[in-house]
């Protein structure tokens, strides 16, 4: 059940940053031993233990919120639990498969070659932002490709964690990419998948470039934006919401993709909207604070965001609203972005990180469309001013 927001951001703003610690046990499912070190993570964060000889791990400086804990060692099945976090958590032993080795015979095989899709790939998956370019792959044949066709459709998942390093924010990132989906008769592009960040070591003038990067990241963010709707901080934290009516075009021509200019009663759109579209969006006068698009869900530590049609976003901005609800100023970051969010399933839901459970329910175009993975920073990042 979802149910309307009440004035408790006063809370989470003091919440949603707490530290906790994660602790807990592996073991093999076949004969119980415990397996020594195994990688355990939680998706999209810096949080990463190893486990010791007891098969025992410790997850630290953990935020409150939901997350997929995952576990990797060689030899066996990749293994992913949710977990959502309020404070200490210890949990129950967790058992992972042993992999079927298969020996196969030794071959010598054909130089390896990219798929052509490649280089589609890597400029929908990094973005087009200034950090794209100092992004790169060094193990590209961890993605397969399928569905491909000549309209520019395609599909792509790994079969191993895709090691990326992004030299721009100063992480390395490990990335098991669950699919990629890129419609090229629409343009759109839906992805999904688990990762966790390892901060890169570099001079004292490297890092000081690092944090002023991953700073200008998250400005404007959809990460900074759902922060700030909690927070209900959204004007101090430089943005402007207003919600987007959808009309019905008279004009549009349900008969074909070309538009004759000829064809009155068929095409044209005498009020200035042109364009052979099936909807006009009309954007309100109303600026909406935080409180007038969020509502709480019937879980803890979800909630949701929602409006009849969509959200124009509009970030001008280049102060961030502390959690002791001071005002800073970054004065070297100052760039107006605009972002519209369709919805297209009546609720958004998202956990207090400011991180989207069902990305599904969204469509965006604007600036969060042209930040993708290569402005990603990890969900427990917080900007320190």
């Amino acid at each position: 059940m979802i149910k309307y927001f009440l004035p408790l951001f006063i809370l989470i703003a003091c919440n949603c940053f707490g530290q906790n610690t994660i602790t807990g046990h592996i073991i093999s499912k076949n004969d119980k031993k415990p397996l020594p070190y195994a990688t355990v993570f939680l998706n999209t964060t810096a949080i990463e233990s190893s486990t010791d000889n007891a098969g025992s791990f410790t997850l630290k400086n953990v935020p409150p919120g939901e997350y997929q804990l995952l576990v990797s060692i060689i030899g066996y099945e990749d293994y992913k639990i949710p977990v959502t976090i309020k404070g200490n958590t210890n949990l129950p032993d967790i058992e992972v498969t042993p992999k079927n080795q298969v020996l196969n015979d030794v071959a010598i095989k054909a130089k390896y070659k990219l798929s052509p899709y490649y280089y589609l790939f890597k400029q929908e998956f990094f973005g087009s932002s200034i950090f794209a370019r100092q992004c790169k792959i060094l193990n590209p044949r961890a993605i397969i490709f399928y569905d491909t066709d000549t309209l520019g459709n395609y599909s792509a998942k790994s079969n191993d964690f895709i090691q990326i390093e992004n030299d721009a924010l100063g992480y390395k990132i490990k990335f098991l990419l669950n699919y990629f989906i890129r419609k090229g008769t629409s343009l759109r592009t839906y992805y999904r998948g688990e990762s966790y960040f390892e901060e890169m070591k570099g001079s004292p003038a490297q890092e000081r470039e690092w944090q002023k990067n991953r700073l200008e990241c998250y400005q404007g963010s959809i990460m900074h934006l759902l922060r700030s709707i909690l927070a209900d901080n959204v004007k101090q934290n430089g943005y402007r919401i207003k919600r987007i009516h959808r009309e019905n075009n008279p004009y549009f021509n349900r008969n074909g993709i070309e538009v004759d200019p000829y064809d009155i009663d068929n095409a044209i759109d005498f009020f200035g909207n042109s364009d052979n579209v099936r909807y006009h969006d009309k954007i309100s006068d109303t600026v909406l604070s935080g409180k007038d698009i969020l509502r709480k869900t019937d879980k803890d530590g979800l909630f949701a965001m929602t409006s009849n049609n969509g959200l124009m976003i509009e970030h001008t901005g280049n102060t961030i609203a502390t959690l002791a609800k001071q005002i800073k100023s970054i004065p070297w970051i100052w760039h107006s972005t605009t972002t519209f969010i369709i919805f297209d399933h009546p609720f958004a839901i998202f956990d207090s990180n400011g991180i989207i459970i069902n990305p599904a329910s969204i469509s965006t175009t604007g600036y969060f469309s042209e930040a993708r993975m290569a402005n990603l920073l990890p969900v427990d990042y917080n900007p320190a001013l």
